[in-house]
């Protein structure tokens, strides 16, 4: 009895002592949100071809949407795309006709930027999330509408059972959306569709 004591009573000090670099999230609030919703001088059509450019892996190879200065093996460069006429993830997304010509990125899962707002004992936590860009005539003008999903930063890691068996695996934490990634997106669009006067992002104060 007493040894089925111990086995029980060393499995979660064991997940105890092989969590490493979790740490309280500490949010940094923005002085205003940024835009989600940019409207762009150009018709749907031009704005969904020149958004498939822009997206594509070869020009986020050359300019990336998140420019992070250090990053570890395992992260993202580059979001993954899709359209109505590659959708694997996104098939219902692209289901409804409304959203025709939408485009829809994502990482997998695995994180693409350090989070300007969300911070850990040392410093900015890796970040990743899902973005729909809704794109919706407006006279001669396109209305770009960045929605983001499953918005996730990674607090350290953590024992726990993943595909493989018991292990170390990062430690997901859900946060809330906050405007800086989607107006980041809308940026570099802007950018590639020449358009010079989008204000900058709004960040935390220092």
């Amino acid at each position: 009895m007493w040894k089925g004591f111990t086995i029980l009573l060393m499995v979660p000090l064991a997940a105890v002592s092989c969590s490493h670099g979790v740490s309280r999230i500490r949010t940094r609030p923005l002085p205003n949100p940024n835009p989600t919703t940019y409207s762009f001088p150009l018709p749907i059509q031009q704005v969904h071809a020149k958004g498939l450019q822009a997206f594509s892996m070869a020009h986020q190879y050359k300019e990336p949407i998140f420019n992070q200065s250090a990053r570890a093996d395992y992260w993202r460069s580059t979001l993954l795309t899709e359209c109505s006429t590659n959708a694997l993830s996104a098939k219902s997304l692209f289901a409804d006709p409304a959203n025709a010509n939408d485009i829809h990125l994502h990482s997998s899962g695995t994180p693409f930027a350090i989070s300007a707002v969300y911070r850990g004992r040392d410093g900015g936590l890796p970040f990743f999330a899902t973005f729909h860009l809704h794109l919706a005539e407006n006279g001669s003008e396109t209305v770009v509408a960045v929605r983001t999903y499953d918005a996730q930063v990674v607090n350290g890691m953590k024992f726990g059972m993943g595909s493989c068996g018991p292990g170390q695996r990062w430690n997901y934490v859900k946060v809330t959306p906050t405007t800086v990634e989607e107006y980041t997106v809308l940026g570099y669009l802007g950018r590639h569709l020449g358009i010079t006067n989008m204000p900058a992002v709004i960040l935390p104060a220092q």
